[in-house]
């Protein structure tokens, strides 16, 4: 199993990740959110019940992928105040502006499905824009240390980002369905009024960040080329990404992109950026493009973090579907040399832990 620092290095600028010839790929899944559930919940394999995400990674033989928040929110002058029962919880966010209120009912999984979002119409945007005003991070050095400290050479600890303001605003505020629409209406200048408030906010805080000891920052912005258009990109994320990578870059990190779903078209894009690398990339049934086809919409630089749509861990999908599927990850990854293969977006919580063991034998081939 390589060490996390091994592991980092495949992260690292062109020339300093290529593997050996003929070597096995790299390959890191992420293990966090089957754990968490699973953990929560109490439904871990037996044999792996009582251990923490970092021995399990060593059970599987590859190292542990952990991200933190070394920050917290504060929103001064705002009252924010959480209603909960069994089934369902409601958050009100009272700004001087007018209130906003987001609810979520708790689906059959055991999570909490948002069913509602803060900002419905245009009358709501004053109030979402107070709400934004008032946000400021708070650094928390300490919660990153710790978990460094807790994961040591066994894996990879990567400080997260908030989410880049586009991402945010439709992630957390608005919808994908009304939000979009909302960008192309009425509400079109509070919105970019918005949007440029949380682009310093986030300048600032990656910064900080930047300075905070590790190598890899993740922006956990969970882009799909479905809603986001290229034109769109352009507009709202390029200069985004571009500020936090030279960000980054000055202080030596580097900069890693969650994507979900559909993403090749934006790829290039974050190459173009100065995004160093993209988790998320696959094929169907899960995402848009093969590896083969993502390293040649991305060019040569951008590292590929996927390439295993997390669907064929699941029991629908047939034993030799996985199998050969995996294999021609592997094949691919081997061949490019600037690509981890990995779970894209993530391991699934219903994923089968046969498969989940077999991945790394199958990738060594």
């Amino acid at each position: 199993m390589k060490t996390g620092r091994e592991a980092a290095s495949w992260f690292a600028p062109p020339g300093a990740a290529q593997p050996p010839a003929g070597s096995a790929p790299a390959y890191l899944p992420d293990l966090q959110l089957w754990y968490r559930w699973h953990h929560a919940h109490r439904t871990l394999p037996a044999v792996w019940q009582d251990c923490s995400l970092a021995e399990i990674a060593a059970a599987l033989d590859v190292p542990a992928w952990q991200t933190v928040r070394p920050w917290s929110v504060e929103t001064p002058g705002v009252e924010t105040q959480t209603q909960q029962n069994a089934g369902e919880r409601v958050i009100s966010y009272h700004t001087p502006a007018g209130t906003l209120q987001e609810r979520w009912s708790l689906g059959p999984d055991g999570d909490w499905w948002q069913m509602e979002y803060p900002v419905k119409t245009a009358e709501d945007l004053p109030a979402a824009r107070a709400l934004v005003a008032a946000r400021t991070y708070r650094l928390k050095p300490d919660e990153l240390a710790l978990t460094q400290g807790e994961i040591g050479e066994a894996g990879i600890v990567a400080a997260e980002l908030p989410m880049h303001p586009y991402s945010d605003i439709l992630h957390t505020l608005l919808g994908w369905a009304e939000g979009l629409m909302l960008f192309k209406s009425e509400g079109r200048p509070i919105l970019l009024e918005m949007l440029s408030m949380l682009d310093e906010k986030l300048r600032t805080l990656a910064g900080q960040m930047a300075a905070l000891p590790g190598e890899i920052l993740l922006a956990p912005d969970n882009l799909d080329g479905q809603y986001i258009s290229p034109r769109t990109f352009r507009e709202h994320l390029g200069a985004s990404y571009r500020q936090t990578a030279e960000t980054l870059h000055a202080q030596g990190k580097r900069l890693v992109v969650h994507v979900g779903g559909p993403a090749g078209r934006l790829l290039p894009l974050l190459a173009e950026a100065g995004v160093d690398a993209v988790e998320g990339v696959a094929g169907a049934p899960q995402g848009d493009t093969s590896l083969a086809e993502a390293r040649a919409a991305a060019g040569p630089n951008l590292v590929l973090w996927g390439g295993i749509p997390q669907d064929l861990l699941l029991e629908a999908h047939g034993p030799e579907e996985f199998t050969q599927a995996v294999r021609a990850a592997a094949a691919a990854a081997r061949a490019d040399g600037r690509t981890i293969l990995g779970v894209a977006d993530y391991v699934p919580v219903a994923a089968d832990v046969g498969r989940l063991r077999a991945l790394s034998e199958l990738i060594k081939g």
